[in-house]
């Protein structure tokens, strides 16, 4: 697995470089922009550093033919998965199950986030239903299984944007076919088992 590293200028707005308090799981995304490449989502997250719009930000972005580009040390903050909508199954910031998840980081919203203890992922879609090319999954499960290693976390410690805030539609193929997510997990753990053994 090659990793492009391209670190984001240290910025407010998608680089704060506060540290990580702890990594306890992978968030998966897409960018929703079939028509841009990885390096593209990192000129997006780059230029949020002007400070002219929202802040935003991935660790890893993975493009169309299983690019990996990193943008950020797994060690600092990424603005990924913070919200300040209200999920609309449980009726309050965030998830039952991102509350449970990550605990005070969820269950305190005007202190912490689940940026502070995750990791995120884009992939770059190949159209607007949200569906990647097999080198994007390839590319990511290989990757999330580094990570697991590295972070001693589980396939079960991979989650979504939508399973967090629960009103986002992201990945927005798997989280209209739940069943896709299921399958990349066990692809995860297949590769965590061959490198276990």
């Amino acid at each position: 697995m090659e990793i492009y590293k391209r670190f984001l200028t240290p910025n407010e707005y998608s680089r704060p470089q506060k540290p990580l308090k702890a990594v306890k799981a992978i968030v998966m995304h897409w960018t929703a922009a079939p028509a841009q490449n990885a390096e593209q989502v990192w000129r997006f997250f780059e230029n949020k550093k002007a400070g002219t719009g929202s802040y935003g930000s991935a660790h890893f972005i993975i493009g169309q033919k299983g690019a990996i580009w990193q943008c950020l040390p797994d060690t600092e903050m990424a603005y990924h998965c913070g919200t300040s909508d209200n999920d609309p199954k449980s009726g309050r910031i965030y998830t039952d199950e991102a509350r449970e998840r990550f605990g005070i980081y969820a269950a305190n919203p005007m202190l912490y986030s689940p940026n502070m203890c995750t990791i995120g992922i884009e992939l770059c879609p190949t159209d607007d239903e949200g569906t990647f090319d097999s080198r994007t999954t390839a590319a990511a499960a290989e990757l999330c299984a580094y990570l697991c290693r590295k972070h001693a976390l589980t396939e079960n410690d991979i989650t979504t944007h939508h399973d967090v805030v629960g009103w986002k539609d992201c990945p927005r193929l798997w989280t209209k076919k739940p069943e896709m997510l299921a399958a990349f997990r066990a692809e995860v753990g297949r590769l965590l088992q061959e490198t276990s053994v």
